[in-house]
Parts: structure tokens; sequence; C-alpha cells
């Protein structure tokens, strides 16, 4: 990850960009799911002490909107929830096809990088 600093219409802001493979760009952020606004933040690989569907934070924040609930089935790049990070939106997204198990997390909770967010099966 970079920390940049960049300025739009005379306003200074600080974000944090993750540079992506192409490929897995795509995979992981369909262009018909692509908002107008905010970052865009792709679900990081299985780390080896997790379960396979385990899907965790990307970056620390607040989570402010989740789409999704335990039960639902969900395809691959569907929006799950938004992380609230450095006031900006960041979309977390599903990596495969599958239903929603469990739900680690409720709106207002602040999360921290990788804490647990919800499992698909």
């Amino acid at each position: 990850m970079k920390r940049l600093r960049i300025t739009v219409e005379g306003k200074v802001y600080e974000v944090i960009v993750e540079i992506l493979d192409e490929e897995i760009s795509k995979v992981a952020h369909p262009e018909k799911q692509t908002p107008s606004h905010g970052q865009i933040i792709s679900q990081k690989p299985f780390p080896a002490d997790k379960k396979q569907g385990d899907i965790t934070s990307p970056i620390p924040g607040k989570v402010s909107t989740i789409f999704v609930q335990k039960g639902q089935y969900v395809k691959e790049g569907e929006r799950l929830m938004v992380l609230e990070a450095m006031k900006m939106n960041n979309y977390v997204y599903a990596p495969h096809d599958g239903k929603i198990d469990a739900i680690y997390v409720k709106s207002g909770d602040t999360v921290e990088e990788d804490q647990l967010l919800l499992n698909i099966s």
C-alpha cells in the first residue's frame, strides 16, 4: 500500500492506495458495479490460518452499511458491505458465489485490518 496526498479543487486529501494486479482487479471489481465515488478495495487472499469462505477487513475502519443478511445467496462481485475510512466509502465484494453463513459485525462497528467480517460457504 502507498500513502499519497492529492489535491482536488484546492482541497488536500491523504489517501492510502493498494496497487492490484490487473487480472485480480477485474474479477474483484466488475465494471457494472463500480460506484462513481469512494474507494474500491478488493478482498485479499485468505491467510493460511483462516477458514475458506472467511471474509476479513482489508483496512481498519467503521462498518457503515451491510447489504446482505445471514442465509442470503450472493454472486461473485456482489457488494457485501461498506467500510468507511478516512471519510471514504470502501466497498467489500464477494470473492465467489455462495451463501452467507455468518455475519460477525454490525453497522456502526469499528474494525481492524484483517478482522473477520463474514463467512460465505
